[in-house]
């Protein structure tokens, strides 16, 4: 819905994936070391009816993820995580069609009752996953990542801004404390639809929501909430390709095309990955990314 602001043309297979990056250890400027000490992961996974098998098919390698992230981040470079989870739907609970099927009303807020669950014995014991065993962090996230109910249009990059931002200055507060001023910033999407997000969009609108937002302004928006260093900010897509679809759409197993998820990778393509939402499993493409994330920890700026 609305128009799209895409980047340059990119085949739909590209991966951007900047593997054994060689990195400086220091600033050379301050002698400060470069690295980050911490990273604050936010998933924004789409919560629509067709994408029950991807979250399964997520929430399969996620436990394989988390083993090579205490291996990696956490044994080998004393390195601090914990993980978020929010779903793409920004419809508030007073948005409805025929009175039959009305938003869910999380708009942004950080996945944590098991309102659309059942899995409350494996909640984390805060609104979002702290470091831990392997065991419980594979656990709690598949609990608060197997999401349903989301009915409206997916707006991954509009949920992870009011996530960000809104849910944390507004009244309730409810994200106050999950975005640490010193942490890695990784943004992970999940949904086989294109982003269709609107800034600050309203709890209820009509028939179709207002045009969309230009990409570029999330993506300010997020370099800004690192104080506008790119290199503290790492984004991870799994969506349709850019120019085409894949899989079976017509029967909710595909993906359509995705050039807003693309446009906003190709602002920073050496700190961001691209992964096909209609691969047949995620363990190698997780594994890949865990590979970015770690180039981009490996040159986060010191702070001032």
């Amino acid at each position: 819905m609305g128009e799209s602001d895409s980047g340059a043309t990119t085949t739909p297979e590209t991966k951007y994936d900047v593997g054994a990056q060689e990195t400086t250890t220091g600033d050379p400027t301050t002698g400060d070391e470069l690295g980050c000490k911490k990273v604050d992961i936010l998933f924004v996974i789409d919560d629509s009816g067709s994408m029950s098998d991807e979250q399964n098919k997520l929430t399969a390698a996620f436990p394989s993820l988390v083993e090579t992230i205490d291996q990696e981040l956490v044994q080998e470079k004393n390195i601090n995580y914990r993980i978020g989870v929010v779903s793409t739907d920004m419809a508030g609970t007073e948005k409805c069609v025929l009175n039959l099927i009305c938003g869910q009303g999380h708009r942004g807020k950080l996945q944590h009752h098991a309102d659309r669950l059942n899995c409350q014995n494996d909640e984390p014991p805060g609104k979002w996953i702290e470091q831990g065993p392997v065991n419980t962090v594979a656990t709690q996230f598949q609990c608060i990542a197997s999401m349903n109910g989301g009915e409206f249009d997916e707006m991954p990059l509009e949920a992870a801004r009011a996530a960000l931002v809104d849910r944390v200055i507004d009244q309730e507060a409810y994200n106050a404390g999950f975005l640490r001023d010193d942490a890695l910033l990784v943004l992970v999407i999940f949904t086989d639809e294109d982003d269709q997000s609107v800034w600050e969009i309203p709890e209820t609108w009509g028939l179709i929501p207002p045009p969309t937002t230009p990409v570029q302004e999330y993506y300010n928006q997020f370099v800004d909430l690192k104080g506008g260093e790119t290199d503290r900010l790492a984004i991870v897509v799994f969506s349709g390709p850019k120019d085409t679809s894949c899989g079976d759409v017509m029967n909710d197993n595909g993906a359509v095309q995705a050039p807003r998820l693309h446009s906003l990778i190709e602002n920073t393509p050496q700190n961001a990955y691209w992964g096909s939402i209609c691969d047949n499993d995620f363990t190698t493409p997780l594994h890949e990314a865990l590979d970015v994330i770690e180039a981009v920890c490996d040159m986060f700026p010191p702070p001032v």
